[in-house]
């Protein structure tokens, strides 16, 4: 670890530790490591992917879930096939239960330059905050079944997503929740949900209901709000994460993220970048929606995308 990311490190723990819990301490520090040098841009099919899911698959393990790895492959250029993983984690016991899809990409773009871009916005936000979700919604009896998907190659196409949602029944799966850019900006404490237009009645009571969070929730429920509300280019956010793969599938779809990030895809998108305590706040916020969902019946959230 350089000397730079020893004090950013440093300077991440003061501010977790300043919540004083412990699942907010890991948060963080899942969030460091998986936005490290030692993970090299956790680029599909590279050791720095391999170092990642070694990882994941430990942290999962810990909290008393099922892990297995998903393996696929997907064409690159003309000739060229590569293997992505994605890391699936159940409950030790199924329930009869709609089942709620919550993803995060752990990939990233690796080194380019002889530079590692390491992603930290994107994704290792979205993973973290999964990983902490993954504790925390243990604690509460749901209506609902949780599974955990950190998808692969999402860089690439939305490979893991797309061969993943293609394994299910639709009419078993109430939605995805997918986590894909946390890192909010600094001077908006604000996180936008972008959600199946099918869902857009039964989700009002739900964001309603969100009180006393340190972070505003912005839902849209088409590209065109979206971009409104951002205020950026014409971006087709619907294609643009893995929610998309499970849209194509029938499956309706809650997608958090923070829209426009000027460090998208370069290398300063480091977790010196990321503003912690609203991170933290952003995933906090984003579990109070997941609890405030098992107050409405099942039965109003089914819907067709």
């Amino acid at each position: 670890m350089t000397i730079k990311y020893f004090l950013c490190f440093i300077l991440i723990s003061v501010f977790a530790n300043s919540y004083g819990n412990a699942l907010h301490t890991q948060l963080i520090d899942d969030l460091t490591y998986l936005a490290s040098n030692d993970l090299m841009g956790r680029k599909t099919a590279t050791e720095g992917a391999v170092n990642t899911r070694i990882y994941l698959q430990n942290r999962l393990s810990e909290i008393n879930l099922n892990v297995s790895e998903q393996t696929f492959t997907y064409k690159s250029g003309v000739f060229e096939q590569i293997q992505g993983i994605n890391i699936v984690a159940k409950p030790a016991q199924s329930t009869p239960h709609p089942k709620i899809i919550i993803t995060a990409h752990y990939d990233h773009l690796g080194k380019r330059g002889g530079k590692y871009y390491l992603g930290a916005n994107d994704n290792a936000t979205g993973v973290a905050a999964l990983l902490y979700l993954a504790s925390s919604l243990q604690n509460t009896e749901f209506p609902y079944e949780f599974i955990f998907v950190l998808t692969d190659a999402e860089e690439n196409g939305l490979h893991g997503s797309k061969h993943f949602a293609q394994t299910l029944n639709p009419n078993n799966v109430l939605m995805n929740i997918n986590l894909d850019m946390l890192g909010v900006k600094k001077h908006k404490a604000r996180v936008y949900a972008l959600a199946s237009y099918s869902l857009k009645q039964k989700l009002k009571p739900v964001f309603l209901a969100l009180k006393n969070t340190q972070i505003t929730i912005k839902p849209a429920y088409s590209s065109k709000q979206m971009n409104r509300l951002i205020k950026s280019q014409n971006i087709d956010w619907h294609r643009a994460s893995d929610h998309y793969s499970f849209a194509r599938n029938n499956i309706p779809y809650v997608y958090f993220g923070m829209g426009h990030d000027p460090h998208h895809h370069t290398t300063k998108d480091t977790a010196e970048h990321i503003d912690l305590p609203k991170y933290i706040n952003t995933v906090l916020t984003i579990e109070q929606f997941i609890k405030q969902l098992a107050q409405a019946p099942a039965d109003d959230l089914n819907a067709e995308t």
